[in-house]
């Protein structure tokens, strides 16, 4: 028997088509890996054409992938010079490191407040993950750690806004994480016995600690990736 059609039915109200993610989504995700994998360097012209063969696809979906990346500050389409992988400039760097230390204080707050076993339990995997790039001298693992255990703050701060927040800055704050740490050997010293005590101030539910901690953290990365920028250009 056939089945008749309710006229009642809105059409705008089924339930969404689950729909594979598109090419130029795939493209972008696996630029932006290589960007965090250090396999692009900070800086780096990026060739459409080039992009296209090695993955096999048209240049349409490449040039989209580059515009997603844009929006999200990883890459910078220049007027007549193509496409050029983010890489800051003192003034750029500056406002990076402003805005995340008054974000990332604001959620850090939070997360203590509302949260404070899941935060801690995040921090703790985090830091685990840092011994284990440390015994490998793996600045790369030790990086990638590093964005984690920053990222647990705003993962508990219950608010998903403040994730959305955090996006604008989040790529480009981890690609200089994983450019530069290896130029400061910084997975080896200084920023490892922060985390501890950063930890060590969420376990003691301490606030204030907690937030001249993370101050003077945050405060230090615009110097050393200074610093480093510098040292990455060949610079003294």
């Amino acid at each position: 028997m056939a089945l008749k059609a309710n006229k009642n039915v809105n059409p705008m109200k089924k339930s969404p088509i689950n729909r594979p993610q598109s090419l130029a989504a795939t493209v972008a995700e696996r630029l932006k890996e290589a960007i965090l994998r250090r396999e692009i360097a900070l800086g780096e012209p990026l060739s459409e054409e080039k992009i296209a063969v090695a993955m096999d696809v048209s240049r349409t979906p490449v040039r989209e992938a580059l515009t997603i990346l844009q929006m999200q500050g990883l890459i910078n389409i220049l007027p007549r010079r193509g496409s050029i992988v983010f890489k800051p400039d003192a003034e750029e760097l500056r406002a990076l490191v402003d805005y995340r230390l008054h974000l990332e204080r604001l959620v850090s707050r939070l997360a203590l407040e509302r949260a404070p076993e899941a935060t801690l339990q995040g921090l703790r995997e985090a830091i685990s993950m840092m011994d284990t790039a440390r015994a490998a001298d793996d600045s790369l693992a030790y990086a990638e750690a590093d964005t984690t255990f920053h990222n647990t703050f705003f993962e508990n701060a219950g608010n998903p806004f403040f994730c959305e927040a955090f996006d604008i800055a989040s790529g480009r704050l981890a690609a200089l994480r994983v450019h530069l740490s290896a130029q400061l050997s910084l997975h080896r010293h200084t920023t490892y016995s922060e985390h501890l005590m950063i930890a060590d101030a969420v376990e003691a539910r301490d606030p204030d600690a907690l937030q001249d901690l993370l101050t003077r953290h945050i405060a230090a990365m615009e110097p050393n990736y200074s610093g480093a920028l510098q040292l990455l250009d060949g610079g003294v």
